[in-house]
């Protein structure tokens, strides 16, 4: 019985002793202005604040990064900064997780905008689940004016329009992932030889981390929910054709080694293989004119959709090549 000289527990302790839910971790290098955005959405998040925390995992930043984090920690006390000093997204994400408070780390990217239900609804995908990871879908946003013939579907990923399983051949995007904090430890995170580092361009960390995860424990439950939308930041370059096929052929490089980077083939059929695909994209190149303008009305978009899809092939082709003897 409660002596009567025993203060009461007030609401606010109450829910400051519960267990930290979730931990956003947001990496980034040198983007503060992108950051303040974010940040602001993460703030304005209709979950409890004693539900959740924010780490700002800055990865080498020169810029004003730290003076951004302090603007929203000085008001927001759970908002935090860490500094990784391993260059690269994959080092950040492990820092990410390993001083993360909640049973749940989430990720998101420092170009993303969130709406202000997101952490709510992942907090409902946790307690009428628990899934080990899940996710949802992103749509591109822009902070420039887009060329015409760019379609949002370019930048964008949309698995479905209501929430399931994925099945073994399907994943989810890393700027829009939640996984336990115990599945990050018993799987040691991120490799770190894959995703960016700096000005280099790769990908392919989270989808090696859930291919892993799936081949060590087959029962473990990927689940996708429409709810957990983002938009994210198709920067102006990225609408240019000359990153557009620099990026498609590293997607296929990093795809190689995202799915265990395996080899039997001799270098001389790999090179077969290779220059057939270049084969292939020349002669696409060549019937350009003459392509279906319903399909493809500006000859940008025959590019992106027909002749850079080759540039995969070849990325992937050219990184198993690599790995051969």
């Amino acid at each position: 019985m409660m002596s009567n000289h025993e203060p009461e527990t007030t609401n606010e302790e109450r829910e400051r002793s519960r267990p930290l839910l979730i931990s956003v971790a947001v990496c980034t290098h040198n983007r503060a202005d992108l950051l303040r955005d974010v940040l602001a959405d993460l703030c304005a998040q209709t979950l409890d604040g004693h539900e959740y925390e924010v780490l700002v995992v800055d990865n080498l930043s020169t810029d004003n990064t730290r003076a951004v984090v302090n603007e929203f920690s000085d008001r927001h006390a759970n908002v935090r900064y860490v500094y990784e000093p391993n260059q690269g997204l994959s080092h950040a994400r492990n820092r990410g997780w390993r001083e993360a408070n909640g049973e749940y780390v989430g990720y998101t990217d420092d170009d993303c905008r969130l709406p202000v239900g997101w952490l709510q609804a992942a907090a409902e995908v946790i307690r009428a689940g628990h899934p080990e990871v899940f996710g949802g879908p992103y749509y591109a946003c822009y902070n420039t004016p887009k060329p015409r013939w760019y379609k949002d579907e370019y930048a964008s990923q949309v698995q479905d329009a209501v929430p399931r399983l994925l099945t073994e051949g399907e994943f989810l995007s890393g700027g829009n992932i939640f996984l336990t904090r115990e599945l990050l430890e018993r799987m040691n995170g991120f490799d770190t030889t894959l995703g960016m580092a700096g000005h280099k361009v790769a990908y392919g960390e989270e989808t090696d981390l859930i291919r892993r995860t799936r081949d060590a424990f087959p029962e473990t439950r990927v689940h996708y929910d429409p709810r957990l939308h983002v938009q994210h930041l198709v920067r102006a370059e990225k609408m240019m054709l000359r990153w557009v096929a620099r990026q498609r052929w590293v997607a296929g490089r990093s795809a190689f080694y995202a799915f265990g980077a395996q080899t039997h083939r001799s270098r001389r059929e790999l090179s077969g293989y290779i220059m057939e695909s270049v084969r292939r994209a020349f002669r696409d190149v060549l019937h350009m004119r003459s392509r279906d303008r319903q399909q493809y009305p500006y000859f940008q978009n025959y590019l992106y959709e027909r002749v850079f899809h080759h540039f995969v092939i070849m990325g992937q082709l050219w990184a198993e090549w690599r790995e051969s003897r």
